[in-house]
């Protein structure tokens, strides 16, 4: 089943949306679509190996990170 950001990748960010209104609306299509590449970057090559940063809340799991990339590779599904 394809991925879609509405039921697959809006809610894994869900909970990081109001510590990074000032970056980015990670609930937000248009916004995640046009950062996906650095927002890859960053769950997945943070220096410390653990994003989003602890104060922010519990790490991406593989899983999650998983189905972003998934995301990302189907073309980015709405």
């Amino acid at each position: 089943m394809p991925t879609s950001f509405a039921s697959d990748i809006a809610p894994i960010f869900g909970p990081f949306r109001g510590n990074m209104l000032w970056r980015l609306d990670l609930t937000d299509y248009d916004q995640v679509k046009a950062n996906a590449a650095i927002i890859q970057v960053f769950i997945t090559a943070s220096p410390d190996g653990r994003m989003p940063p602890p104060n922010y809340g519990p790490p991406l799991s593989a899983q999650q990170i998983a189905t972003f990339q998934q995301w990302i590779q189907e073309g980015y599904p709405p």
